[in-house]
């Protein structure tokens, strides 16, 4: 039988755990890992490391490349902003953000990749409404129309033109919509469960799904779907335990949720769950190299970036703060 080693590392005076998959898995699970082959870190490979080691960054495709913005290293949100060059396989520096942000909101929509929200470093660490476009034909960012109401631990998502704020910090906590054309904002109804900050948030062949989060202080694993088209949410399969903080990434063939903080936030695991996109439950599918919290993920021809992140939850995040870069499907 495979074996399983249980992590149990100690951090800032008792304030982390690192749990390993022996930790969450059951052995039921276990011996189906073990049967059907599925390796302790399956698939995963060492891709080249940031420029610099930060914990709630956001990253994005556009045009076959992806771009790894902001973060915090150790206590200040940084201005970083930095593309993955695939043919030298390695990142290169391009115009910083116009201020440092952490947790916000970042997507790619009109040939352009926008940022908004967040906590910035020229507001003391306090939520932030503005939100700015980066031109990559320019290398240069400009001013856009501030979202309605200021918020981070959130995340934005892109879709027919339209850009989508959804969950965070602030009330009312629901979704933000951005008419690209028109530079106006509205906003939507949604669920009052949807008023939860650092949920993992993706799209979905046109559909929003929202996956886990914090309420009251701690980690659920509620999982809420938001139908574009028809302006419908309905409820998703929960996640197999509660989270916070972790990265979801739609591949084109499944969702993964990746890494994250347990419910009552004090553990960072490297769990890694899957589900297809009409699933009723999702699945264990092995774990990452090591457990981390507020990273962030891309895909890139058909390749999963694990992005950052930090091996201490919440607060302790930055200063954990990981340069790390793994891929998941890559050819060798």
């Amino acid at each position: 039988m495979r074996r399983i080693v249980c992590l149990s590392t100690l951090v800032i005076a008792g304030a982390l755990a690192v749990t390993g998959p022996s930790a969450l898995m059951s052995a039921a699970n276990a011996q189906d890992g073990a049967s059907s082959g599925l390796s302790l870190h399956a698939g995963w490979q060492s891709g080249p490391e940031l420029e610099s080691a930060r914990a709630g960054l956001a990253a994005v495709t556009l045009d076959d490349q992806i771009y790894a913005a902001g973060g915090a290293g150790r206590v200040t949100p940084r201005d970083n902003f930095e593309v993955y060059d695939s043919e030298i396989n390695r990142w290169r520096p391009l115009s910083p953000l116009p201020e440092g942000l952490e947790r916000f909101g970042l997507a790619a929509a009109d040939g352009r990749i926008w940022a908004a929200g967040g906590y910035g470093s020229e507001s003391g660490r306090e939520p932030i409404a503005e939100m700015w476009s980066y031109d990559p034909e320019t290398d240069v960012w400009q001013s856009e129309t501030p979202m309605p109401a200021p918020r981070a631990a959130f995340a934005m998502v892109a879709h027919e033109g339209r850009l989508y704020a959804v969950g965070g910090t602030e009330e009312p906590g629901g979704i933000f919509v951005f008419d690209i054309e028109t530079s106006e904002w509205a906003a939507l109804e949604a669920p009052s469960d949807l008023r939860r900050r650092d949920a993992g948030i993706t799209l979905v062949n046109g559909e929003i799904w929202v996956t886990g989060g914090i309420v009251n202080r701690r980690a659920v694993a509620r999982v809420d779907i938001y139908n574009i088209d028809a302006r419908q949410w309905r409820r998703g399969p929960d996640l197999p335990q509660a989270r916070a903080g972790h990265a979801l990434v739609f591949d084109g063939s499944r969702v993964l949720a990746l890494g994250g903080r347990g419910d009552d936030l004090r553990s960072t695991h490297d769990t890694v769950f899957t589900a297809a996109p009409d699933a009723r439950s999702w699945q264990a599918g092995g774990a990452l190299t090591a457990a981390r919290t507020e990273a962030a993920a891309a895909v890139l021809d058909g390749a999963v970036f694990l992005i950052g992140g930090g091996v201490g939850g919440g607060v302790f995040a930055p200063f954990t703060a990981l340069a790390t870069v793994d891929v998941l499907g890559r050819s060798q």
